[in-house]
């Protein structure tokens, strides 16, 4: 079965490609700039977290306990992802869960004392990764970076 194109004129297409340059290509320029990111973080990030796991206890830090379906939705992992964070967390001692005060059908979820304690010193190494990350930009490409970032997100 082939893929279903749309058809094109020949004209629009070998101009497409003339002026197409990968090194100008914000998909490709964004999965270079994450692959960067991402070996500095695992090079300076504590206590071995890694992103998904770094994500959910900032997260946690920042909002407080919440069911598990709505941390995933905050941090946009999905279903799968977020169990497998959490069991991992849970086993390390990070979180924990119980039953929601208000609906004793949901469990939320929640830092532990060593799970703050971590996520905070975390959170201040994230300051030092992202800072490293983004040195060569300035204050105000940086704020318009996450802006732009942002939109990409959130439409």
């Amino acid at each position: 079965m082939q893929p279903k194109t749309k058809p094109r004129p020949a004209e629009k297409v070998k101009e497409a490609i003339d002026s197409y340059r990968l090194d100008d290509a914000p998909g490709f320029l964004l999965r270079v700039a994450l692959r960067t990111h991402t070996s500095i973080f695992a090079a300076k990030m504590i206590e071995e977290l890694t992103g998904p796991q770094f994500s959910t206890l900032a997260k946690l830090r920042e909002v407080g306990p919440c069911s598990q379906n709505h941390l995933g939705r905050l941090i946009h992992y999905d279903s799968a992802t977020i169990t497998g964070v959490i069991n991992r967390l849970k086993s390390r001692g990070l979180i924990k869960s119980s039953k929601d005060p208000l609906d004793p059908r949901r469990r939320e979820i929640d830092l532990t004392e060593k799970g703050r304690r971590i996520a905070d010193a975390a959170i201040e190494t994230i300051g030092e990764i992202s800072g490293e990350t983004f040195a060569p930009l300035t204050r105000d490409e940086f704020r318009t970076l996450t802006e732009i970032l942002k939109k990409i997100i959130q439409r």
